[in-house]
């Protein structure tokens, strides 16, 4: 492995410090990218999954504190849906579909740019295996909304 070699121009300071020159600083700037080259779609991977967090807050938000929904129940409405009484049917909705809108951003933005070079398959087959391989995450998600705020308000 060969060594950093810095090659440093004059002094800017009478204390000594000197500045890399513009070689050392290409040098080291291509070091970080054949270094980091292999964790790219990581990255990549973790941007889009905060991505997906803050899109599902903000629907879930709109959905269920706004008035932008003026059509569905008001909060705290309970209702009996198969064998399970829901105590907060808008929240159980809106959980719902800020959870889908983000598996859809999720999708596109894995599908145009964390796995954009990957072999593709048609869109709507991609799209299907991502909503289904996605399941668990929302059942777990929308469970936890709809046991916890109503039973412990948070």
């Amino acid at each position: 492995m060969p060594r950093l070699r810095l090659e440093r121009s004059k002094s800017l300071s009478g204390n000594g410090a000197r500045l890399p020159t513009r070689a050392s600083v290409s040098y080291l700037r291509e070091r970080i990218r054949s270094k980091a080259g292999g964790y790219t779609t990581l990255l990549k991977f973790l941007v889009v999954g905060a991505i997906g967090f803050v899109v599902n807050q903000f629907f879930l938000f709109l959905l269920y504190d706004t008035p932008v929904v003026w059509f569905l129940p008001k909060a705290e409405t309970q209702a009996d849906i198969l064998f399970v009484t829901v105590g907060d049917v808008r929240l159980l909705i809106a959980s719902i579909v800020a959870v889908e809108i983000s598996i859809v951003s999720n999708f596109l933005f894995h599908d145009r740019w964390t796995f954009r070079d990957r072999q593709k398959k048609p869109l709507p087959i991609r799209f299907a295996q991502f909503n289904l391989t996605s399941f668990g995450s929302p059942v777990i998600s929308v469970a936890t909304i709809n046991v916890l705020t109503p039973t412990f308000g948070i």
